[in-house]
């Protein structure tokens, strides 16, 4: 259909065609074409009229290719709708009961304890293992270990005894090693004084009885000559359990020395006595592969990353 513009053109097309004139009238002219002819022709000319204006309005809209050339923008295009945000997972509750989460707080609770309990017995387990070391070095020089056992098997006044509570085999073997360790001490206090009572010694040398027994006692247990004076051009030198004493400058062996040499020589110790020798040189090689064992063990104990047991220091309340 055409429109209101194009419509007033065609009418005063014809109203100018209807006007007479000097020239050839449109009339006559409009005369000769058939009514056909007429009406194709008008319908190809109002087409031609709206497609020339509706190219004209749109390229009154669209931006000109040579304003783009020369830096031109474009109008803004419209902005995009935002995009709905996604929904936001719902965060899962805690559905523990409370009793649950206390539960697992003492739990919690406990086994902080235990760790903290284990970091306190590992350096008292270590310092067992170098104590029984000492233990087994010094019944190999002397066959007994003389002093406070009770404070060499103490290596902490607390939890020493709580080892027991975690390590109870360990415990009891270490307990029964001191006994034996005990048992021995005696059986050598013992033994000095049967030799002490038997030995003869001229007075000059009495002031190192005891000396001269501990020679016969080191000999009697296999563990060294017991005493031994070594004459040399310039001088001597005396020697007992395995220190010495050199004289220079030609000296001669000591009254006291030389008495307390001959009452060593002389002694020749008897059943009774070589019967406890003999027990104790037994002793002392079960006392030495315990002592070695449980050092060793102590070592593994101290290392280990769990703690076994109960006691009051495991207790997290």
């Amino acid at each position: 259909m055409l429109s209101n513009r194009d419509r007033r053109r065609f009418e005063r097309v014809a109203a100018r065609a209807m006007r007479p004139g000097g020239r050839g009238s449109v009339a006559a002219v409009l005369g000769r074409l058939s009514t056909r002819t007429l009406l194709v022709t008008l319908t190809v000319l109002a087409v031609a009229i709206g497609l020339g204006g509706f190219y004209a309005s749109r390229s009154a809209l669209e931006p000109r290719a040579a304003d783009l050339a020369m830096g031109g923008r474009p109008g803004a295009a419209p902005e995009p709708l935002p995009e709905p945000r996604a929904a936001r997972p719902v965060q899962a509750t805690d559905a523990k009961p409370a009793e649950t989460r206390q539960a697992d707080t003492q739990q919690a609770k406990a086994t902080d304890a235990r760790q903290a309990h284990l970091r306190q017995l590992q350096p008292v387990l270590r310092t067992d293992a170098d104590r029984l070391s000492q233990i087994v070095r010094r019944m190999r020089g002397e066959a007994h270990v003389p002093g406070d056992l009770r404070a060499l098997f103490t290596s902490h006044r607390t939890l020493s005894a709580d080892l027991g509570n975690h390590h109870q085999e360990y415990s009891e073997t270490k307990e029964r090693l001191r006994k034996s360790l005990a048992d021995q001490e005696e059986e050598f206090q013992q033994t000095g004084q049967l030799v002490a009572t038997k030995l003869a010694l001229a007075p000059a040398g009495e002031a190192r009885r005891s000396e001269v027994v501990g020679a016969i006692l080191e000999k009697c247990l296999a563990r060294g000559p017991g005493m031994t004076i070594t004459t040399r051009p310039d001088g001597y030198q005396y020697t007992v359990r395995g220190r010495s004493q050199r004289y220079s400058g030609g000296a001669a062996v000591a009254e006291d020395e030389g008495a307390a040499f001959a009452a060593f020589t002389s002694f020749t110790p008897e059943a009774d006595v070589v019967a406890r020798c003999e027990s104790m040189k037994k002793r002392a090689v079960a006392i030495m592969a315990s002592a070695e064992k449980l050092s060793a063990d102590a070592l593994v104990l101290a290392e280990q990353t769990t703690l076994p047991g109960d006691c009051k220091y495991t207790n997290a309340e």
